[in-house]
């Protein structure tokens, strides 16, 4: 059973168990999705993924050192998006953002294409049609502002990160991920 208050805004968030993360994994086996599948479609360590649940069996109440963006991107795939915004994507044009990038900006891990400075400028700045601001994407996630202004300007925006801007956006990364199945995927309560 996964706590509340660690589904919660990052100034609210309580750190999961090491349990907790691995009934996230074990959901995510469950449908086909082990370890080294996730980390081929999302772009997450394998060993991390192993790290963050070990000794769950033994420990089941040690904290997980899962950093926050990280466990909102696995809460996503889970079917529990947007935790960091209480459940809810900011209101934005979806059919805008969609057109500010390539159809490859839209896909898994694989067969992702890293969206240009340009394109990032789009949504991603003062004054765009989003609001969405460097400062205020590191607020949310616990991001560091020059490494992501950086990342942004030279287009090496960490994967993880782009899932959850689209996330934060209302686009479904679990749909967009998670191809193998039909259905979705949602987390046991």
């Amino acid at each position: 059973m996964i706590r509340e208050n660690t589904l919660a805004p990052a100034s609210q968030w309580a750190k999961p168990f090491v349990s907790e993360v691995a009934e996230i994994i074990n959901q995510l086996k469950e449908y086909g999705y082990d370890s080294a599948t996730i980390a081929n479609l999302t772009g997450l360590q394998e060993k991390k993924l192993s790290d963050w649940t070990s000794r769950y069996k033994r420990e089941p109440e040690n904290l997980s050192d899962i950093p926050y963006p990280c466990w909102c991107f696995l809460t996503a795939l889970v079917g529990r998006p947007n935790i960091q915004n209480n459940g809810q994507p900011i209101d934005v044009d979806a059919r805008k953002v969609m057109r500010a990038f390539k159809p490859t900006a839209f896909k898994n891990k694989n067969a992702f294409e890293m969206p240009s400075e340009k394109e990032f400028k789009r949504v991603i700045g003062d004054n765009t049609f989003t609001g969405i601001t460097v400062e205020n994407l590191c607020e949310t996630f616990q991001w560091k502002p020059v490494q992501i202004a950086t990342s942004l300007e030279k287009g090496t925006l960490p994967f993880l990160n782009w899932c959850l801007i689209l996330m934060l956006c209302g686009f479904n990364i679990q749909k967009m991920l998670l191809t193998q199945h039909d259905g979705e995927i949602m987390l046991n309560h």
